[in-house]
């Protein structure tokens, strides 16, 4: 007899035990969904999320008292005062739970608001779209189409060879939605299409060596810079994911401490908008899991080989070998945070050591020496004198000129340097 009392009680613990599992998990949900939700989005959990906790009170009081019986029972004590409160059954989606007549109607209650609020939110999209994978059909340009179409068998043939290896990696780092064949067919289309504009050149009075001239460095100077725009993609990719990369690891180290699944954490980044770069690094892991069906650790170690950014590329594959070997991904996920804050405040740092120095530099080049050299022209006015045969306005207008150009040149050179914001 008190086998059989002590299987049901055991049956009754069980059942409550799995519901409020389930309840946590749900509530790991909204917690993880909290930070890119919306305000409206944000209301709903707000609100549907104390009936929840209700929930996991009414369920642990309603076993408490049964595990004081089973207690008892084993020590053979049954006395009337011990017996455990009434409870009845409740039949829930997920399964039945037990909860004592006096709170039977407050659960019910709180069951019905989670019923409504989290289908609410699902419409909303904030659990259930960490899930779920967009997928943009990208449609070829005109260009391309029509460069394909000219230079198609030309491009296969020197897709093939060595020189173009380099851009092939270059196309994937960048994210480029091209095949190699298809950009160097760009390429040649392009290169052809400044040769037949630079024949215009022959129209100009200028000598027949000037003519050719311009027709041939147009052309070779138009080949390359294609050629290259890839690799200065990439290197623009590489700051940005730089400068992204210790925020968006203190994101994930918080995300990993609400202990989900690691495959979770890179769902609800890739739906954060904060991160541009890295977002888009953190899609083809997704991607590579939900489209190819790889597990979360080749997934990871793929994409690391095709990154622009090292620093990325070694977090990428510590989480997968921290993943592989069991290990702590919170703590491992902390640490490199740190280790990223740290270095992203040395090199900001350095740079204002380096851009004081730039700005010494600027004064004497740019401010102090065209005033010197005014002086000298006025000097030279006075004099009545030339310089180089010379006229002083005409030295003055080429000094406007390079001082002009060198402040560009500044400029321009200030603005590749700097570290990305």
């Amino acid at each position: 007899m008190v086998r059989n009392q002590s299987q049901n009680q055991i049956i009754l613990i069980k059942a409550n035990l799995q519901k409020s599992k389930r309840i946590l998990k749900d509530l790991a949900a909204l917690a993880a969904s909290y930070s890119i939700a919306k305000d409206e989005e944000k209301t709903l959990i707000e609100s549907s999320s104390p009936g929840l906790i209700d929930q996991l009170v009414l369920l642990n009081e309603s076993v408490t008292p049964v595990i004081k019986e089973i207690q008892i029972s084993l020590k053979k004590i049954v006395k009337e005062k011990a017996k455990p409160k009434i409870t009845e059954r409740i039949v829930t989606a997920t399964g039945p739970v037990y909860i004592d007549k006096k709170s039977k109607a407050r659960f019910l209650h709180d069951l019905g608001i989670e019923k409504k609020m989290l289908k609410k939110i699902k419409m909303k999209k904030i659990i259930k779209e960490k899930e779920k994978v967009e997928v943009k059909l990208i449609k070829p340009s005109f260009i391309a189409s029509f460069s394909n179409k000219i230079f198609y068998n030309t491009s296969i043939k020197l897709s093939k060879t060595n020189f173009f290896k380099s851009v092939k990696k270059d196309l994937r780092k960048a994210n480029m939605a091209y095949m190699l064949s298809t950009y160097i067919s760009m390429i040649l289309f392009f290169t052809f299409l400044v040769f037949i504009l630079s024949l215009a050149a022959f129209i100009l009075p200028v000598t027949i060596w000037v003519k050719i001239l311009i027709v041939v460095i147009l052309p070779i100077i138009t080949f390359f810079l294609v050629l290259s725009y890839p690799s200065s993609v990439v290197s623009s990719t590489k700051r940005k994911i730089n400068a992204e990369l210790p925020f968006a690891i203190s994101h994930m180290a918080a995300i990993a401490s609400s202990k989900i699944e690691p495959s979770r954490i890179f769902s609800i980044m890739a739906l954060a908008k904060e991160y541009e770069a890295v977002g888009a690094e953190i899609r083809k892991i997704v991607n590579q899991i939900n489209i190819y069906g790889y597990d979360l650790s080749t997934a990871l170690k793929n994409v690391s080989k095709t990154t622009p950014s090292r620093k990325f590329a070694d977090l990428l594959n510590g989480m997968a070998t921290t993943i592989t070997t069991g290990g702590n991904l919170t703590l491992y996920l902390n640490e490199k945070a740190k280790n990223t804050l740290l270095d992203y405040k040395l090199s900001r740092e350095r740079y204002s050591t380096v851009i004081g120095m730039y700005s010494d530099i600027y004064t004497a080049l740019l401010i102090a020496a065209p005033l010197i050299f005014m002086l000298l022209l006025a000097i030279v006015s006075v004099m009545g004198t030339t310089f180089l045969g010379m006229s002083v306005s005409a030295i003055a207008n080429i000094g406007i000129v390079i001082i002009a150009l060198l402040n560009i040149i500044f400029l321009l050179f200030l603005r590749f340097t700097q570290p990305e914001a």
